[in-house]
């Protein structure tokens, strides 16, 4: 059964997020074609942004979907969750702006771009590239089970609405970079 106000809700909040998603391209536009520009939105952003953007890759759908369902299969093990989130917000506060001036400075893009360089070995480069790649797949994977379960919910076609989803996201991404995400 579809939910009709919940529906409703998400579409326009769907299409909001699309809208902002498209027109991020125009906010404080730089030369898209350039990785650094696309990937990294510049190094323009500035705290205030950076901080959303970091608040958004945290709180998502392992925050709200996976622990809580650790905690309640698994028990307190699955509390691990919250000191590590507590623990890392420190630990980037010291490390990172010491790594992103690094970065910057040197023309820097990926965390393999700055092992490369730091160490001279592009062997070790490519691990961290490959461990990179490795590790984010399960977390994807988690979101888009969290997208599937917020849209069952509501009674519609899931994978249809998975493949609109995707395809609007992947179009604003490659339109916007960074940039959509960020604002």
């Amino acid at each position: 059964m579809i939910h009709g106000s919940e529906l409703a809700v998400f579409i326009a909040l769907f299409l909001l997020v699309t809208v902002i998603g498209f027109l991020a391209a125009r906010w404080r536009r730089g030369d898209l074609t350039l990785l650094s520009e696309w990937g990294l939105g510049g190094r323009r952003f500035g705290s205030v942004v950076t901080w959303f953007l970091l608040g958004g890759d945290l709180y998502t759908a392992y925050t709200f979907v996976a622990v809580p369902a650790l905690v309640f299969a698994k028990g307190a093990i699955g509390l691990f969750a919250l000191p590590y989130t507590i623990i890392v917000y420190p630990i980037v506060y010291v490390v990172m702006p010491k790594l992103w001036q690094a970065a910057r400075n040197l023309g820097h893009i990926t965390p393999a771009d700055y092992v490369r360089d730091r160490f001279n070995s592009p062997f070790l480069a490519l691990l961290i590239a490959i461990t990179g790649i490795v590790a984010t797949m399960p977390y994807i994977a988690l979101q888009i089970f969290g997208i599937q379960v917020v849209i069952a919910q509501m009674g519609v076609n899931v994978e249809i609405s998975l493949i609109v989803a995707f395809v609007v996201l992947a179009l604003y991404t490659y339109v916007s970079g960074l940039r959509a995400p960020a604002l």
